[in-house]
């Protein structure tokens, strides 16, 4: 009895038979609850799909108008903080290339 060995000489992993990257690993997908799939063509399919979405953005907790402002001012305040320590890092660095360009006359 022979045993499946791979190209390399090494024992093949899963016994031998070999998968394809775009095949799945079980027979049917599975929901993110679990349950089974049901793959709808079509009109119902869409209109079952508006439902989904409807139901999961009744779900989500949303801003209000203060956590909103507060998210944009924290996001500004990075970006500034950034666009400034960029800036004086690109200001040293033209510095620097003046200075070696100014040694070489």
């Amino acid at each position: 009895m022979a045993r499946s060995t791979s190209r390399r000489g090494r024992p093949a992993a899963g016994g031998g038979s070999r998968r394809s990257v775009s095949a799945p690993l079980a027979g049917k997908p599975k929901s993110q609850s679990g349950g089974d799939v049901d793959r709808r063509r079509g009109l119902r399919g869409l209109v079952g799909f508006s439902g989904e979405v409807r139901s999961e953005l009744a779900k989500v907790d949303f801003p209000n108008r203060q956590q909103t402002w507060q998210s944009t001012m924290v996001v500004i305040a990075a970006c500034v903080l950034v666009g400034g320590y960029l800036y004086g890092l690109d200001q040293a660095f033209a510095h620097l290339a003046t200075k070696l360009i100014d040694l070489q006359k």
